[in-house]
């Protein structure tokens, strides 16, 4: 049996370790003892974003989230740090921690050179959000297919027309699910003038949002 103690500091030696040793807990043990030494952030990326992809698989999604991280801060160029920002995201909204996503988001929109990949950022994170909003939504889970379009409204950058749709949604997976005060409460603001989002209906007052705009990001 390949003893996981035994670490290695170069990419082909530990390629080949992970070959011999058993299943994805042994590999994961292995390659978190390699990473208790000092190594070259290019060995540091390829250790954690092997950790993240054996935690995504076994559906670890809080590992995964935080290898992703690691991995992008090893990363030496701003689209794989981007990229691995985006698996981050990803981790995180199937984790429903839609709060830490501000985090990720913004470390990828600090990498974005230009109001081109700006842009990119902010539609990758609209769209995943929608995603699994619809998800929930396949499976008949109305309760967290409502938590996430509040936290769609709740972003700065998504047009009046757009939040509208999202307050009509709202106001019936509210409905669905018997919370009929918010159902109404979003009924009313259909037919009020679009208001710049401050938190969720449903907030308790000592919970502070990190808000995008932040950012910069004005409103539209």
């Amino acid at each position: 049996m390949v003893s996981t103690k035994q670490v290695d500091n170069t990419i082909p030696a530990i390629e080949a370790k992970l070959a011999k040793v058993g299943g994805d807990m042994v590999k994961i043990e292995y390659l978190e003892n390699c990473l208790r030494q000092l190594l070259p952030n290019d060995i540091k990326r390829f250790c954690h974003l092997k950790l993240a992809e054996l935690y995504q698989s076994r559906l670890m999604y809080s590992g995964a989230a935080k290898n992703y991280d690691l991995a992008a801060e090893s990363s030496v160029t701003y689209k794989d740090k981007i990229d691995l920002y985006f698996k981050q995201m990803q981790m995180l909204i199937k984790m429903g921690d839609y709060l830490m996503i501000d985090k990720p988001f913004k470390k990828a929109y600090a990498a974005s050179s230009t109001n081109q990949e700006k842009e990119v950022v902010k539609e990758f994170l609209r769209k995943a959000l929608y995603s699994q909003a619809q998800e929930y939504e396949k499976k008949m889970n109305n309760r967290k297919a409502a938590e996430v379009y509040e936290r769609i409204m709740e972003l700065a950058f998504i047009k009046d027309e757009e939040r509208k749709q999202i307050i009509q949604k709202l106001a019936q997976l509210n409905s669905k699910i018997g919370r009929i005060k918010q159902a109404i409460e979003y009924e009313h603001m259909k037919d009020k003038p679009i208001q710049k989002p401050t938190r969720r209906l449903d907030d308790s007052p000592e919970v502070r949002r990190v808000s995008f705009e932040d950012l910069g990001i004005e409103w539209n």
